[in-house]
């Protein structure tokens, strides 16, 4: 119902004011010229994927997974590690303004290496301190999650800020697509078979190279911290 809603309110909005220039503007490019956007193009979307796979690997471990390993694997009550979850993501959608604001003095970049760094670091630490206790889930969870909630409060910003307007929204939708698809949605899917071959460990270690991936990709891509869209 509420995708039909939006489907609603979509269809009356005006296009933004940079596209309508960028269309208005458009002059046939020289072949040089569109290849070199094309390579361009090709190597932001790489980066791009690159950028969010440790980010949605991450989101659905402690989102989606960490309570079904919390009752499945630790005996935790059901009951308790919803409402523990629940808690957990509360507490990190009230940090997404703050790290967003920072974003906007520090830039883009620091940002998400900062992600990746962390992530890497508390990963195996905080999936460790896990037991039946709901608490052990609750302090897990909730700092894990605010840490997730850095690239969550930028990465629509970032995203834009790397495609030139002739191609944004479809080069977003790809790169975010096929990385969400490839590196989340298996996520969970391949922590419940890490911790039934009893190496549990692989699922931390899993979320820790999809974060080195990130911040590689970070160190790669520009900052983009103020940047003009109009004359991206």
């Amino acid at each position: 119902l509420l995708a039909l809603a939006a489907l609603y309110m979509r269809r009356n909005m005006e296009e933004s004011e940079v596209f309508h220039a960028h269309k208005s503007a458009a002059q046939p490019a020289p072949a040089v010229r569109a290849k070199r956007s094309g390579s361009q193009v090709t190597r932001a979307i790489l980066l791009m994927i690159a950028m969010t796979s440790g980010i949605t690997a991450a989101h659905y471990t402690w989102t989606s997974y960490a309570s079904t390993y919390a009752i499945t694997e630790k005996g935790m009550n059901p009951d308790t590690a919803f409402w523990v979850t629940m808690v957990a993501q509360m507490i990190a959608l009230v940090s997404l303004p703050l790290w967003g604001m920072l974003s906007d003095r520090v830039g883009r970049r620091p940002m998400m290496i900062s992600f990746s760094i962390l992530m890497i670091v508390v990963s195996i630490p905080l999936n460790a301190m896990i037991t039946s206790a709901g608490w052990t889930l609750l302090i897990a969870s909730a700092a894990a999650l605010v840490i997730v909630a850095i690239p969550g409060a930028l990465l629509a910003a970032v995203l834009a800020e790397n495609f030139p307007t002739r191609v944004r929204t479809k080069a977003i939708g790809f790169a975010y697509s096929i990385s969400v698809a490839v590196f989340g949605g298996t996520a969970p899917y391949l922590n419940a078979l890490f911790n039934s071959l009893d190496v549990g460990w692989l699922s931390g270690a899993y979320v820790m190279t999809l974060c080195v991936c990130t911040a590689v990709a970070c160190v790669m891509m520009k900052e983009t911290k103020g940047i003009d869209l109009k004359d991206a």
